[in-house]
């Protein structure tokens, strides 16, 4: 399997958990920024810059050179406003200038999409292969209508949230299911520490959660538990 962002957060976490159940776990990070994921001991590591597409597929080519196939990609790595000097108090749709906005949205929209079509051929080869993107509960249109301060930020999980569903449309024939997956409010860098859950909490439901997708989820958006995400 291959996981994104592993190299903090949920992401790091999510590797931990499925290294320790024997799984077979390559993982990515940003370039220079690998080495706490390296302290895991993963079948590989892979550097890699979300927002720059030649890296994505650069990394993504040394991952075909050690891998035969891939049974799960996860699409964790994300960020919100406050990576392009957003602050706390000034990410509504009026305080936002533009280059912010877009990047949020290349590094939580494009980044999968282009991680994805890079990794299709190793998904063909893959055992009941899944593409799990982590999405959030602020990529709900219906949630995000009450909650959530970062617009960048809820704007890119719904674009995500979209382009699943069409990947899953896309991936349907060739037995490859797409779920997004809210991973709950979780307590790292970007979640804070008021979260109720802890990244350990939410690496173990998504861990156990994952074990029981197919094929008939493909397109689902659900929470870490497996309960279905209003949309």
């Amino acid at each position: 399997m291959f996981i994104t962002g592993a190299n903090r957060g949920l992401g790091y976490e999510l590797t931990r958990r499925f290294i320790a159940s024997g799984h077979v776990v390559w993982g990515a990070g940003r370039p220079g920024r690998t080495e706490r994921l390296e302290g895991l001991a993963p079948a590989g590591v892979v550097a890699m810059d979300l927002a720059d597409e030649s890296s994505i597929v650069g990394g993504m080519a040394r991952l075909a050179a050690g891998v035969d196939g891939l049974d799960l990609l996860v699409n964790c790595a994300g960020v919100d406003a406050r990576a392009f000097a957003g602050v706390d108090a000034a990410r509504g749709p009026f305080d936002l200038d533009a280059a912010a906005f877009t990047g949020v949205s290349v590094i939580n929209a494009t980044g999968p999409m282009v991680v994805t079509r890079q990794a299709r051929d190793l998904l063909r080869r893959g055992r009941s292969p899944l593409v799990l993107n982590v999405s959030s509960q602020l990529g709900s249109m219906e949630v995000a209508a009450s909650i959530g301060s970062d617009t960048a930020y809820c704007v890119s999980k719904a674009a995500l949230n979209m382009l699943s569903v069409k990947t899953a449309q896309a991936l349907r024939p060739e037995g490859i299911a797409v779920v997004m997956i809210h991973p709950g409010w979780v307590s790292t860098d970007m979640g804070g520490p008021s979260a109720s859950l802890t990244p350990e909490q939410s690496a173990a439901a998504i861990h156990e959660t994952v074990a029981g997708l197919t094929l008939a989820d493909s397109g689902r958006f659900i929470r870490w538990d497996g309960q279905d995400h209003p949309w």
